[in-house]
C-alpha cells in the first residue's frame, strides 16, 4: 500500500453543500437503499485504540440476511488491517464482544432531522 498518502492525514473536511449534493445524488438513484449508517463513538475510538491503528477502513458487506451492512477495520500507518491484531471484528465495547457492523443504526429509516 507504498501509494498512500500517510494514514493519518486521509480525509478531510468538506464544504457542506457538496456534499448535501453527493448525499441527495445517491438517495434519489437508490430511493430504496440504505443511505447512511450511524455508529457512536465508542466503538470508533475502540478500533483507534488498538495497537498501531493509524485509521479504520470501511467496507460493505452482506449479513447472513442478505442485508448490506458496513464493516470496520482498524489500519495500519501504511493502510493495512490489523487483523494480527484482533481477537474478532468484534471489538470490546462496554465490557462485551460487539460486532461493529451489527451494531449500527441504519438510514433509513432511522435518519437525522431534515434528511428523509
Amino acid at each position: 500500500m507504498n501509494h498512500l498518502k500517510h494514514v493519518k492525514e486521509i480525509g478531510k473536511k468538506m464544504d457542506r453543500e457538496e456534499v448535501d449534493r453527493w448525499v441527495e445524488r445517491y438517495k434519489e438513484k437508490h430511493p430504496d437503499g440504505v443511505w447512511g449508517w450511524l455508529y457512536g463513538c465508542d466503538i470508533l475510538e475502540t478500533l483507534l485504540k488498538y495497537d498501531g491503528s493509524c485509521g479504520i477502513w470501511f467496507f460493505k458487506g452482506i449479513n447472513d440476511e442478505g442485508k448490506e451492512r458496513l464493516v470496520m477495520y482498524p489500519a495500519d500507518h501504511e493502510g493495512n488491517i490489523l487483523h494480527n491484531k484482533m481477537k474478532s471484528l468484534g471489538a470490546m465495547v462496554g465490557g462485551k464482544d460487539d460486532d461493529p457492523a451489527d451494531d449500527s443504526e441504519e438510514c433509513p429509516p432511522d435518519c437525522p432531522g431534515g434528511f428523509d
